[in-house]
């Protein structure tokens, strides 16, 4: 059996290895792309050798100027290129450091939490006992449950009414010429009908029995309304009862620690959120930030793809093609060994060219699983999958099928489904008598007292006493 906690980790940390894995690749397109440009430069460099051997001084002259004046304007663009690229990277590091801070206090409280879980689960036997001889324990579980009982009847009274109100309003409702009077207000303050009509109306007030019909018409709607109300009261006095019967369930327990466990536990899962948060937000930032860095990685940013754009037009034009043609055709060894670099270094650009297409189609795809895993590990928090009470029954999900999802081979809602599918979730020992059905519980346990002071997964339903289902917990077990 795996815990949720044990299971989210384990995720996040496949999440951390395909980031690190992305940003490396990342780094090494980007250092292939660098290599083309410089490899650019020299084929520009290598012409001019190539021209002093085959051109007249003023062509040569001016293909060199033309070369030269390419490469200043390419190493201008990335210059201020290195630049951008080093703020990105700069603020991706303290991003990054600050986001793996937080990761390592979120895991120090997630560790204190457990501990106290752990400590609070071996206590519950105890406050059982201690609880069950306490006699204003048991006195005000016998107010709660009476409290319990009342509000159910209350609730089902409220139900009746309301039914009551839609079968037996259809006698009245269905009689054109009371409804008539009934909407004009026949009767009432309201009414303000003079002379004939007022005659005439008083004619079929007598006709159909309105004065008998309108009392009891009136006093049928307003039954529901006030059984709700009833109803509503009820279930307010059985929660006040709820959460001193909790109070006095966390009162034992604090005694039994030594300390208040429950809140201590709380008090944590609060600072855990908070840090959950945070950790969110940074991760969006870096998300935005390795998007920018991605650009400059497959050279799709301005400045890369402008300075590209001088180098290779600067090596275009028909005089360097008759220049090559004519080092072709009147063949001597240094000649040749200058066309031999030449050839050398296009096919390194092409070598390099060829890894940065593969490696891009490599970083789309570590993207995608990337996602993918991080959309799982969200679906955790969200659901609660990694609080205390939180187990799965597939031991899989932290080996095989996490391996699966991380190389690609399922998806993140295939993996999700099998993660729901085993899904669990365990009760701390105790519970035959103090924090009945999870009432006053720390809510990563099941239960909890909310920021306000309220329960929050435990607690009476308006419907029912304790052997009813009063208390609930929201959850299945």
């Amino acid at each position: 059996m795996l815990t949720g906690r044990q299971t989210l980790a384990a995720i996040e940390h496949a999440l951390l290895d395909l980031r690190r894995e992305e940003a490396d690749l990342g780094g090494r397109i980007e250092r292939a792309a660098r290599s083309i440009t410089d490899l650019q430069q020299r084929q520009g460099e290598t012409y001019r050798d190539l021209a002093r051997f085959h051109l007249e001084h003023h062509a040569a002259e001016t293909l060199s100027t033309r070369i030269d004046t390419a490469a200043r304007e390419a190493a201008r663009l990335l210059e201020k290129r290195g630049s951008d690229h080093k703020v990105l990277t700069e603020d991706l590091r303290k991003k990054e450091t600050q986001r793996e801070d937080l990761q390592a206090h979120r895991d120090r409280l997630a560790g204190e939490q457990e501990t106290a879980e752990d400590r609070m689960d071996a206590l519950m036997d105890g406050v059982d006992a201690a609880l069950e001889q306490d006699p204003g324990f048991l006195a005000q579980r016998q107010r709660a449950e009476e409290a319990a009982s009342t509000a159910e009847a209350a609730a089902n009274k409220a139900e009746t009414s309301k039914a009551d109100r839609k079968s037996k309003g259809k006698a009245y409702e269905t009689d054109t010429l009371f409804m008539y009077l009934w909407q004009r207000g026949f009767a009432t303050p309201g009414y303000d009908r003079r002379g004939l009509v007022r005659m005439l109306d008083g004619w079929v007030a007598r006709l159909v029995r309105y004065a008998d019909a309108r009392a009891n018409y009136a006093m049928l709607i307003s039954i529901p309304d006030r059984m709700a109300r009833h109803a509503q009261r009820c279930a307010a006095a059985t929660l006040e009862e709820e959460q001193k019967l909790a109070a006095l369930s966390r009162a034992a327990l604090t005694e039994a620690a030594g300390e208040d466990l429950a809140g201590k536990i709380d008090h944590l899962s609060d600072q855990i959120v908070a840090l959950e948060g945070e950790i969110a937000s940074l991760d969006r930032s870096i998300d935005t930030l390795n998007d920018a860095l991605r650009e400059f990685a497959t050279g799709s940013d301005t400045g890369y793809r402008k300075a590209e754009e001088k180098l290779s037009q600067s090596l275009k034009g028909d005089d360097l093609t008759a220049l090559w043609q004519q080092a072709h055709e009147t063949p001597s060894p240094d000649d040749e060994r200058i066309v031999r670099r030449i050839e050398d270094l296009g096919e390194r650009i092409q070598e390099f060219a060829r890894e940065i297409r593969q490696d891009r189609e490599l970083q789309r795809d570590i993207a995608r699983r990337r996602g993918e895993l991080a959309d799982v590990a969200k679906r955790f928090r969200q659901h609660g999958y990694a609080s205390w009470e939180s187990t799965f029954s597939d031991d899989t999900l932290v080996t095989v099928l996490l391996g699966d999802l991380v190389k690609g081979a399922i998806t993140g809602s295939e993996y999700w489904a099998r993660a729901q599918a085993s899904h669990r979730r365990r009760r701390p020992r105790g519970g035959r008598v103090g924090f009945p059905r999870g009432a006053g519980l720390p809510r990563s346990m099941g239960g909890g007292f909310g920021g306000n002071g309220d329960f929050g997964g435990g607690g009476f339903s308006s419907g029912g006493g304790f052997g009813g289902g009063g208390f609930k917990t929201g959850d299945t077990f």
